[in-house]
């Protein structure tokens, strides 16, 4: 094959391996979904730094990443979106982001938007149930009336969270609860190592830190 031919051949796969991948329906790469993220952490400091393990106010939480669908049947160009908790003001804030020119395309932010909790979340959500006198001596009750025996550390215990609204629980909920929603709140559901649930479930906004209240099966 002469040099031009093999040259234009050359080329020829550059193109279309381009085109391909600017038409790819793929999710993002690990690779995509990191500057993405390196993007966001860049243009928030304090998300930056939380990530980092810096200790610090919990000021924006990197709630997903995910492919932006919104041009694949136009064009076929790759877009991220970035969802992006902020506590200050209790708004997801949405990025749309170019993953190959690493570059921040517009943004807004949205009211009453709650995405599911991290695990970071989750974990702060369980330090604040424990770290609460009054609700900790209510789970070591009813820990003791299923087990007999006496609670002495989270990991004597199962736990799960979800993100808690308050049009969930309407009817039993006090005022500081029915901020749920417009704050960004948690519930735990807590339950033995050999699944048996606990009648009692806290209810945490994680926007100020603090239990609202304790609700009941």
């Amino acid at each position: 094959m002469r040099w031009w031919k093999a040259k234009l051949v050359f080329i020829s796969v550059l193109v279309l391996t381009a085109n391909t991948y600017a038409g790819s329906q793929d999710p993002l790469s690990l690779n995509e979904q990191a500057n993405t993220t390196a993007l966001i952490e860049s243009s928030l400091p304090a998300l930056k730094r939380q990530a980092e393990g810096v200790n610090g106010t919990n000021s924006y939480e990197l709630l997903l990443i995910e492919r932006d669908r919104s041009e694949d049947k136009k064009s076929g160009v790759r877009r991220a979106n970035a969802f992006v908790y902020d506590y200050k003001t209790d708004e997801t804030i949405i990025y749309r982001i170019d993953p190959i020119t690493n570059k921040i395309l517009s943004s807004v932010r949205r009211k009453n938007l709650q995405l599911p909790l991290t695990a970071n979340e989750i974990e702060r959500t369980v330090k604040l149930i424990f770290a609460d006198k009054e609700t900790f001596e209510l789970i070591s009750n009813e820990y003791q009336r299923i087990t007999e025996k006496v609670l002495s550390s989270p990991k004597d215990l199962e736990a799960k969270a979800f993100v808690f609204t308050a049009d969930t629980l309407p009817e039993q909920l006090n005022k500081a609860s029915q901020q749920c929603g417009l704050h960004r709140c948690a519930q735990i559901l807590l339950y033995t190592h050999d699944s048996v649930v606990f009648e009692i479930s806290p209810i945490v906004n994680l926007s100020a830190n603090l239990i609202t209240q304790v609700a009941g099966f």
